[in-house]
């Protein structure tokens, strides 16, 4: 955890998107001091979960309790507890109420969410909460905005990796496809323009050997 910095709690529709999940987590573990923290509950991690195996009922264990434990690894100090839902409020979606109950009560300052209701909820509710709701492509723009370096060190940490697993990849088509539309069009503008990428994609690419059992 990094005194001084914004806490930010994710939500579900954000970990379910490994293209979304992908790109917060390498900017929250980024080489020089956190631009933010991550925030998240086990209604988080669950709604997460059955979302993933709702859409592949054929994934081994790894592929879905793996998403898990990857999240619990990189966030170690992330997780909510404790926290009370507040039943006199008027949700937009009663299956939200945690979500707000988890930010108040973990003091964070923003939430991420793709959902349309929540963001609705908080619209009407503006002047009692204490956090403000990004999307996604919000989120990811304002960190763009205030640190380019960040972005720049997760793009080419991105391409290092697919490059060394030899798949084929599109950054701009997944981020687009998974609503970042606006931050897509920044990275398409790093891909042109950032000597970085360029010594990147200027090396041959290999395809690391398995390791042995």
């Amino acid at each position: 955890m990094s005194a001084g910095v914004p806490k930010v709690l994710v939500d579900a529709n954000i970990f379910y998107s490994r293209t979304l999940r992908d790109w917060v987590g390498l900017m929250a573990l980024r080489s020089g001091p956190a631009l933010f923290d991550v925030r998240w509950t086990e209604d988080v991690i669950a709604e997460t979960l059955y979302h993933l195996r709702k859409k592949h009922p054929f994934w081994d264990d790894a592929q879905v309790g793996g998403v898990r434990e990857r999240i619990e690894a990189t966030y170690p100090h992330g997780r909510i507890t404790g926290f009370s839902v507040d039943r006199s409020l008027a949700y937009e979606d009663d299956h939200d109420a945690h979500l707000h109950a988890a930010a108040e009560h973990g003091r964070v300052s923003y939430v991420v969410s793709d959902d349309k209701k929540f963001a609705k909820f908080a619209a009407d509710n503006d002047e009692l909460l204490n956090y403000e709701v990004y999307c996604a492509d919000e989120f990811l723009l304002w960190i763009d905005q205030n640190s380019q370096p960040t972005v720049e060190e997760a793009l080419v940490k991105q391409l290092e990796y697919f490059r060394m697993k030899g798949q084929q990849f599109n950054l701009v088509t997944a981020l687009q496809d998974a609503g970042a539309t606006g931050f897509a069009e920044r990275i398409r503008v790093y891909l042109g323009s950032s000597p970085a990428v360029t010594k990147v994609l200027s090396k041959p690419a290999t395809k690391r050997a398995p390791s042995k059992v």
